[in-house]
């Protein structure tokens, strides 16, 4: 089969014809692969961001302390049409048209064929393309981290916390957005540029221009908050700290962690005490008034991916799609989406 692959960290991206995926356990799908996102961590991961932790798990998983992840096929989730199954699978059949996400050390979606588990698969709702569908799994199941597992919202009833996100008009952010709304989330409030203000109102939430000279006035009117969400690392989410309710059990939580770039700069121990002394000064202030701060990190979850789909179907959720280009345009596009400006997902059919 074709992928896009880097050999070693830091190296150019090459279409290659590789080995064909094979299932080694009896939860696994294989995936012909129609389309994939293009995540902003994709085009970091194959300049070698998180290697030192994802490179130990990968060892651990495959108990080889010689296992590596490169060669390297990035790519973290995608539609197409299931090639096989193992024999331990019970809700998919060979032809299913699903969309999924891949677990971070196994071989990504960039390429013709993958292997995923069945619990990172759900149905590829009908009135959605494959592109469409494409553009959803890793943005959702990183938002559900968030929200659900970090932040504790119960999506199954109507949360009644008001939430704040930072850098509302990405990927994540657009996403996060209908989750909350489809969820009955009654006050979303999104910081994004004055040109994607439409985006973030249109999908239910109330922009806020970061770039604007009262832009903390107007999040303290908008306030108290909940729950804020970074999708974005910025001096103004650090200072919204000041705008979350006190003694309500109000989380901060933030999908940019330096763990990954402390480990690969100070190795594995040394890293970890950097990001927990780093969370520590952080965090101490926050919880001396109940509130609390902590980080996500993506993660897959078979109800997250059984909720989009029924979201998807019935309408709440709508993909939002900037572009699409063609396999071969891979390296074109994680240009673009290296850019951080994106009004949405950068997709590749084939």
């Amino acid at each position: 089969m074709r992928a896009w692959q880097v050999q070693s960290p830091g190296e150019s991206l090459q279409l290659k014809t590789v080995s064909m995926p094979i299932l080694t356990k009896p939860n696994q799908v294989l995936i012909e692969v129609k389309a994939a996102s293009v995540n902003p961590v994709d085009t970091v991961m194959v300049k070698g961001y998180g290697q030192e932790i994802l490179g130990m798990w990968k060892k651990v998983a495959d108990c080889d302390s010689k296992a590596s992840r490169f060669p390297l096929i990035a790519g973290r989730d995608c539609s197409g049409v299931v090639e096989a199954i193992g024999g331990g699978v019970k809700g998919l059949r060979l032809g299913d048209e699903v969309m999924a996400v891949v677990p971070a050390i196994w071989p990504g979606s960039h390429a013709e064929y993958v292997v995923t588990e069945e619990s990172c698969c759900a149905t590829k709702p009908k009135n959605l393309d494959f592109a469409q569908a494409a553009a959803m799994p890793y943005v959702a199941n990183t938002a559900w981290a968030a929200l659900v597992s970090v932040a504790r919202m119960n999506p199954r009833k109507k949360p009644n916390e008001r939430v704040l996100i930072h850098g509302g008009s990405g990927g994540l952010g657009t996403m996060a957005i209908q989750m909350l709304k489809a969820w009955g989330v009654g006050k979303v409030v999104a910081t994004c540029s004055s040109e994607n203000a439409d985006v973030v109102r249109k999908l239910g939430g109330i922009p806020v221009d970061y770039r604007a000279a009262d832009v903390r006035d107007k999040l303290i009117d908008e306030g108290p908050f909940e729950v804020i969400l970074d999708c974005v690392d910025t001096e103004l989410a650090r200072w919204s700290d000041q705008i979350m309710g006190v003694w309500r059990n109000s989380v901060h939580v933030s999908v940019v962690s330096p763990m990954m770039r402390d480990t690969d700069r100070y190795g594995f121990l040394l890293g970890l005490a950097s990001t927990a002394a780093k969370h520590f000064s952080r965090s101490y202030e926050s919880a001396l008034r109940g509130r609390w701060y902590s980080y996500a990190f993506f993660v897959p979850n078979q109800e997250c991916m059984k909720q989009l789909s029924q979201f998807a179907t019935e309408g709440k959720i709508v993909p939002i799609v900037e572009r699409v280009q063609p396999f071969e345009e891979l390296p074109s596009a994680y240009e673009k989406v290296s850019q951080l400006h994106g009004r949405g997902k950068t997709v590749l059919t084939w």
